[in-house]
C-alpha cells in the first residue's frame, strides 16, 4: 500500500474514534482531539505499528483512561 493510502486510512480511523468520542460521550471536540493525541503518543512509546488494530487498540486505551476518570494531556 502507498504511504498516502496509508495515512489516509490512519486519520480516517482516527476521525471515527474522535466522532465516536463526541456522540456516544458527548465529549467536547477538543478534549476527544486531545485523546486521540495522548493515544498516539502513547502507542509511540509502546512501540505499536499502525496496523489495522491500532485504532481499536486506540478505542481500548482510551476508554479505560476515561472509565479511570483520568483527563487526556493539555
Amino acid at each position: 500500500m502507498s504511504k498516502l493510502k496509508d495515512e489516509r486510512i490512519h486519520q480516517a480511523r482516527r476521525a471515527a474514534i474522535r466522532h465516536r468520542l463526541l456522540t456516544s460521550t458527548g465529549m467536547d471536540p477538543g478534549v476527544a482531539e486531545r485523546w486521540c493525541d495522548a493515544w498516539e503518543a502513547e502507542a509511540a512509546l509502546q512501540g505499536l505499528a499502525r496496523d489495522s488494530d491500532y485504532w481499536d487498540a486506540g478505542k481500548l486505551w482510551i476508554d479505560t483512561q476515561c472509565a479511570a476518570r483520568k483527563r487526556p494531556p493539555n
